[in-house]
């Protein structure tokens, strides 16, 4: 991995509906359907035989494009005793090729002016982007189809891929304690489902991993009926389209079946642990299980986290930050394929304890559910949802971001703008009937994390 961020999209609430804004027309096979994102923006979806989906977004603003290549699989597809493969195998995309050596791809991006270059793995899927100016179209459409279908995964470079993502993982996990507390409420919260294990693997699972799994891995995977490509920027639709047909419609769809995830049980009681780690202050994180993506419960919870933790007028920043008991809280709630959790994380001041302040989150979330959201706050939380939503389609990678999340994690571009407008309609009722419903206390699991005893 190149890097790894958080993707931008401010969470999503999604019913597989018409939406009234969407403006679409399709006749032939390789007619676009046109499809309206937002005002002003327009985008184009292009189905291959092969089963990639190609979307694009012309905009001449700037002289470059963005160009992202959305596969369906992260480390929710993965095996116990697999764990981290989709993560490490997101290094070995950046390996050689039967066309191209190692070293050859990057070299050639950077000869051409490519920036932004980079790649992350969530539980859900896995993202290459990159940015380059307008005459170098052909170039990334090249280099991607020829990694999708000619990487050379052999036993030499896979071992020195698996060090490095050892090495980071012991960074940002073993060696830092937000990352081991992020990663022990997820295992926490999650007894069955994959999405239990972090999305680096297990260091364990790591060292017995070999060449030959990354190579079915390859083969199950990356494939273009299992991939979106978007391109956003100064560039022509039907040129893109001619583009990517030439150099990847004769690749072969992947015949291989999708792995078959284990469903999390309801869980019925709360569960906790504490960690004792190398901290100058205590850590607390508090998860309750909530619905998929596609729930319509999912636009109200996301409504819900910003009345939380939304700005320096939000409830935690209010409750824990101005009173002097934690020097940072925040809410969360996950947006994935499958039931994920609402996240609380709160940093203690010191001298200050971890229980305090989930006696302090506990009491807010009594006084919501009886109380609701005032009128003026529900305002307020809509207002900085409607800002994030806008301001992540203001450039070119970030369009690409929202394209693809929804493209590609929910199967369909319009799930996006129709989001918008579930979310536009979320009343405080909704809100306060979220909190009595998912934020039960029976349900959370809680992970105390305090520092370690005084020898």
């Amino acid at each position: 991995m190149k890097t790894q961020y958080s993707l931008f999209v401010i969470t999503v609430g999604i019913l597989a509906t018409s939406c009234s804004g969407l403006s679409i027309r399709q006749n032939r096979s390789d007619t676009p359907q046109v499809l309206k994102v937002a005002q002003g923006i327009e985008a184009k979806r292009y189905p291959l035989k092969n089963g990639l989906r190609l979307v694009v977004i012309e905009d001449s603003s700037s002289p470059t494009f963005a160009y992202q290549t959305w596969y369906d699989v992260g480390s929710r597809d993965e095996q116990p005793g697999k764990t981290g493969l989709a993560h490490l195998f997101e290094h070995m995309m950046f390996k050689g090729t039967r066309d191209f050596p190692e070293g050859e791809f990057d070299r050639k991006l950077e000869e051409a002016g490519a920036e932004g270059e980079n790649a992350y793995t969530t539980h859900d899927h896995t993202t290459y982007v990159q940015q380059l100016p307008k005459e170098r179209l052909e170039l990334i459409i090249r280099l991607e189809a020829d990694r999708m279908k000619n990487l050379v995964v052999n036993d030499a470079s896979f071992a020195t891929e698996r060090e490095v993502v050892q090495n980071e993982r012991r960074f940002r996990n073993e060696n830092n304690p937000d990352g081991l507390i992020y990663q022990e409420i997820y295992g926490l919260a999650f007894q069955k489902h994959s999405y239990r294990w972090p999305v680096i693997g297990y260091e364990e699972d790591l060292s017995k991993m070999t060449a030959a799994d990354a190579r079915e891995f390859y083969q199950k995977h990356y494939s273009p009926n299992r991939a979106v490509i978007v391109v956003t920027g100064d560039v022509d639709a039907d040129e893109v389209y001619r583009l990517v047909a030439r150099h990847y419609g004769d690749l072969t769809p992947s015949q291989s079946a999708s792995i078959l995830v284990s469903p999390e049980p309801e869980q019925l009681s709360s569960r906790r642990k504490t960690l004792r780690l190398d901290l100058q202050v205590e850590k607390l994180m508090i998860a309750y299980p909530i619905p998929s993506q596609n729930s319509e419960d999912m636009p109200a919870l996301d409504i819900l986290q910003m009345v939380l933790s939304g700005g320096r007028s939000s409830r935690l920043q209010k409750a824990l930050v101005e009173t002097g008991i934690a020097s940072g809280a925040y809410a969360y709630a996950a947006s994935s394929k499958d039931p994920s959790i609402f996240l609380f994380g709160v940093t203690l001041q010191k001298g200050q304890k971890a229980l305090s302040a989930e006696r302090v989150i506990l009491r807010e979330l009594e006084r919501l559910s009886q109380e609701g959201v005032p009128s003026q706050e529900l305002d307020r939380a809509m207002n900085l949802v409607e800002f994030d939503y806008f301001g992540g389609l203001e450039s070119n990678s970030e369009r690409a971001r929202f394209v693809g999340h929804y493209e590609s994690q929910t199967g369909r571009l319009e799930n996006g703008p129709l989001y918008f407008e579930r979310l536009k309609a979320v009343t405080a009722e909704q809100i306060r009937q979220m909190a009595l419903k998912y934020l039960k206390e029976s349900r959370r699991s809680v992970v105390v994390a305090l520092k370690k005893a005084q020898k």
